[in-house]
């Protein structure tokens, strides 16, 4: 059977779960399907059949970066949890943070500039895009938030100058490339040098948008997720499924592409 891997999904240590929780479900106005911790998000695998599931922790502020990172890297020798850190423009040594993540078997951190309040034209941003390089994958939110907002800063068109700009970037685009800006990923970004992960995808956007989204850019750059705790992994994977993928295909998808890309072997 075919290794399924989660490449993007959320959880909180225990002593801040409940509390991240309320100060998301305002924000968003969305329920979590369970509750963000690591026990929970064991069991969610369990129970849908998956194998392992990336962790995608946001600093929301400068200050959180270290803590959280302190998390991520005591995870690193969980079999069923591929950690990402976390990286904020305005941290004062980021060269030092990222060699710390790497050191630690840290493979990626994820960005979201909404809730971290930063544009891609900010001199700060661009300094930590550099630092990166080729040495950290990024997943970056595309598109919208589950709650609207009338500035989208990771625009599809945003999207593709920044690899334009940053040529070593290695980047994975959740939301098959921008949540519900569908025409705007299909103009921009797809054929771009990215990955797209299909996170809170399934039953948002038509099964046969993301088929026709999905093979123009090419199976070999999309990989599978769901965005737990917002969308459960049982209804991710099903919609995987009904999309009819042949196995070379659906395996690549569910591990494939994104263990080459996390140089996993």
């Amino acid at each position: 059977m075919a290794e399924i891997i989660d490449a993007h999904t959320h959880i909180f240590p225990e002593k801040v779960a409940d509390r991240a929780i309320e100060q998301l479900r305002e924000i968003y106005g969305a329920t979590p399907v369970r509750r963000p911790v690591l026990d929970e998000v064991v069991t969610e695998m369990d129970e849908a059949g998956l194998d392992r599931s990336v962790l995608a922790p946001v600093s929301t502020r400068p200050d959180q970066v270290a803590s959280i990172n302190d998390f991520a890297l005591g995870l690193v020798e969980h079999p069923r949890v591929i950690p990402f850190g976390t990286l904020h423009p305005a941290y004062d040594d980021l060269e030092r943070e990222i060699d710390r993540l790497l050191t630690g078997g840290i493979r990626g951190v994820k960005l979201q500039p909404f809730f971290q309040d930063f544009t891609f034209e900010d001199g700060a941003t661009a300094r930590m895009f550099e630092l990166i390089g080729d040495r950290l994958v990024v997943l970056m939110h595309g598109g919208q938030e589950i709650a609207e907002i009338e500035q989208v800063v990771p625009h599809p068109a945003a999207l593709a100058r920044l690899v334009e700009t940053y040529p070593h970037l290695r980047m994975i685009v959740a939301h098959m490339g921008g949540y519900e800006m569908w025409d705007e990923v299909s103009e921009h970004l797809v054929g771009a040098r990215v990955h797209f992960d299909l996170s809170y995808t399934f039953d948002r956007a038509p099964d046969d948008l993301i088929i026709e989204i999905c093979s123009r850019h090419g199976w070999n750059r999309i990989v599978f997720g769901s965005d737990f705790p917002w969308q459960s992994q049982r209804e991710a994977l099903a919609g995987l499924c009904r999309l009819g993928l042949d196995e070379d295909t659906f395996a690549a998808v569910t591990a494939g592409n994104l263990r080459a890309m996390l140089d996993m072997g």
